[in-house]
């Protein structure tokens, strides 16, 4: 029986209507105080059960003499419910659709405090980067290809993501910090230009971005973290000194993709 109760509350149900359910399953028609005593659960809310499961199909009733009797219907019009549930998600998932960009647009509006988030691990950067993937527009960064190929646990997610950006197809402006020079390492996205600084005059590490609204910044030293700030303002001014590195790395190699 404890199963069985544990498996219907997988399907939604509540621990209370699963006892209810159950009782009456393996009572066959019954009184309500019948119902109630089998389930555990007080006659109240026995019967504020038994009516949520008439309305839904699952259950009946009748009189038997001046007696009324409560009968769960046959087991698969769960599945019955279980489509409905699926039908109503769906129209829901459409609606929610229709407005979210009109939430979106609330969400990055202009005169809004900036919106600071902090992930940390493989999993938290892979969500920052899912998010640098959905925001439009090009972009500028810079990063440490040292730091970037020193976390191997990281790999498998950095190719999902470059393989996003490929499909996107973005225009962007790169700088690389290395040691040496050598653009073979740097996976190749097209649609963009790659500039080089050399790891011995610019020791940075880490890896920070602009796109639209939104800063991306992200270490990974000591352990993997990552910050996103929304804003125009901050946005902007660190849209400018990436672009003050870029004409400042104009005497370095670049490459255009």
């Amino acid at each position: 029986m404890e199963d069985l109760v544990h498996e219907l509350m997988h399907l939604g149900f509540s621990d209370k209507e699963a006892a209810v359910y159950f009782a009456a399953l393996s009572l066959g028609p019954a009184a309500a105080q019948d119902i109630a005593r089998r389930s555990g659960i007080n006659r109240a809310t026995t019967y504020v059960l038994i009516d949520s499961f008439i309305k839904k199909g699952l259950m009946s009733t009748f009189l038997k003499g001046k007696k009324k009797y409560f009968n769960i219907e046959a087991p698969d019009r769960l599945l019955s419910l279980i489509h409905l549930q699926k039908h109503e998600l769906e129209e829901r998932e459409k609606s929610f659709l229709l407005f979210l960009p009109q939430l979106l647009a609330v969400y990055h509006s202009e005169g809004v405090k900036p919106q600071i988030r902090y992930l940390e691990g493989v999993e938290g950067i892979s969500s920052l980067m899912k998010l640098f993937e959905e925001t439009p527009g090009e972009f500028i960064e810079f990063v440490s290809i040292d730091d970037v190929e020193k976390v191997r646990g990281f790999f498998q997610h950095r190719t999902k993501h470059l393989e996003n950006l490929r499909q996107h197809q973005a225009t962007y402006r790169l700088l690389a910090v290395m040691k040496d020079l050598d653009f073979s390492r740097i996976p190749f996205v097209p649609g963009g230009e790659v500039g080089f600084l050399s790891v011995d005059k610019f020791p940075l590490h880490g890896d920070i971005s602009v796109r639209g609204n939104t800063v991306f910044m992200y270490s990974f030293q000591e352990q993997m973290i990552g910050v996103i700030i929304t804003s125009s303002d901050f946005a902007n001014t660190i849209r400018q000194l990436l672009n003050l590195a870029w004409e400042g790395a104009a005497s370095y190699p670049a490459e255009k993709r």
